[in-house]
């Protein structure tokens, strides 16, 4: 689980964490100017209690017969949702024109269906970013659903959310891609329950690749940093999709 990649000392790592609103993560002063994503409110809210269900059956001590009767009414929702499906290419952007969305530089309007950050997607973590200037900020605050180690966030989850972390930096400075490499370094535990706040940034480009760094921390200490390789999105890669 620990990269035996070179890094920066964390002293240098450090950086001053954003003050946190104390709104909920899902109604933050950064949601796009659209609260429903042009999805409508219905959707939204049916992806939010979808969310609660998860973390909640995560964790639920409640009886068998507790149990047998959440089952039943969730085996009677994924008949209702199943019996109408969405057709074409699915995708965490806006769903409609490939580009559209994306003028608003605001990563939660042109991702809404992101398993990282997606407000309409129940299965992305309570995870929120933000542009400030040509860095992209962020915060999360994950609940057991996500847990390794006891305590503790899964590593590939926190992997997971620094490909999206780094992507979008690429994103909302004009220069899209797809991931090539992205080398993560454990530096120290990441915990479950705790507001964990994250920033990226460009590290310049070389022909097709882009390169991108960030990092997370708990405070003042820094959990993991990665950095990622990506390779210039082009109309021929749109055409073939």
């Amino acid at each position: 689980m620990w990269s035996t990649t070179a890094t920066t000392p964390t002293d240098a790592l450090q950086f001053a964490a954003p003050v946190l609103s104390e709104q909920p993560l899902w109604d933050a002063p950064s949601a796009a100017p659209g609260p429903d994503y042009g999805a409508g409110a219905e959707r939204l809210a049916m992806a939010g209690a979808a969310r609660r269900v998860l973390s909640a059956a995560r964790v639920t001590a409640a009886g068998d017969d507790s149990v047998s009767e959440a089952a039943g009414l969730l085996e009677q929702a994924a008949r209702l949702l199943e019996a109408q499906q969405m057709q074409g290419l699915h995708r965490q952007g806006v769903m409609g024109e490939l580009e559209s969305g994306f003028e608003s530089r605001d990563p939660m309007q042109f991702f809404p269906y992101s398993p990282i950050i997606g407000r309409l997607n129940p299965a992305a973590p309570p995870a929120e970013f933000w542009v400030e200037g040509v860095e992209v900020h962020g915060r999360m605050n994950l609940s057991p659903v996500y847990a390794g180690p006891p305590g503790l966030v899964h590593g590939g989850i926190i992997a997971m959310v620094f490909d999206e972390l780094l992507g979008v930096v690429n994103v909302v400075n004009g220069q899209g891609g797809y991931t090539g490499t992205l080398t993560v370094t454990y530096q120290r535990p990441t915990p479950l329950l705790t507001d964990i706040t994250m920033r990226a940034w460009s590290s310049g480009g070389e022909g097709k690749k882009l390169y991108a760094s960030g990092e997370m921390a708990h405070g003042d200490v820094v959990t993991a940093s990665a950095e990622g390789i990506f390779v210039r999105a082009n109309r021929q890669l749109v055409d073939d999709l």
